[in-house]
């Protein structure tokens, strides 16, 4: 009985002594940078990462044909179309790494034959798969 008080009241001064608080003073210019650096981030609403293309064509019709295929095979993911004078170009997906995006990649090459993956740095974040 004496060993089970003894441990209890062990036990409360031990964690009394465990509380401990710290305190910092953070640097001017420091705060400042990371305010900045937080700003930027937050007016920044493009990221880099990769998609997979499927198709680059100078016919509009083949692009838009492309792209209801893709959708009606593929509906979980969104196919997106950019001009590029003078092609269109059809791309896949949004992935944050290059692994991620070659994954898609062997899937699409059953359908899609010249299927690669490609940065693209006009991804929203909420795209991301």
């Amino acid at each position: 009985m004496k060993k089970i008080i003894a441990y209890i009241i062990l036990t409360c001064f031990t964690y009394q002594f465990t509380q401990a608080q710290v305190n910092y003073k953070e640097e001017i210019e420091v705060s400042g940078m990371n305010n900045r650096y937080v700003a930027q981030n937050k007016s920044t609403q493009w990221t880099l990462g990769y998609r997979i293309q499927i198709l680059s064509t100078t016919d509009r019709r083949k692009m838009n044909d492309v792209v209801k295929n893709f959708e009606t095979k593929f509906p979980e993911y969104e196919a997106v179309w950019t001009y590029e004078a003078p092609n269109y170009k059809v791309r896949v997906g949004a992935f944050r790494t290059r692994i991620e995006a070659e994954k898609l990649k062997m899937i699409l090459r059953e359908v899609y034959f010249s299927a690669f993956p490609v940065k693209d740095n006009k991804i929203e974040p909420i795209e991301y798969l």
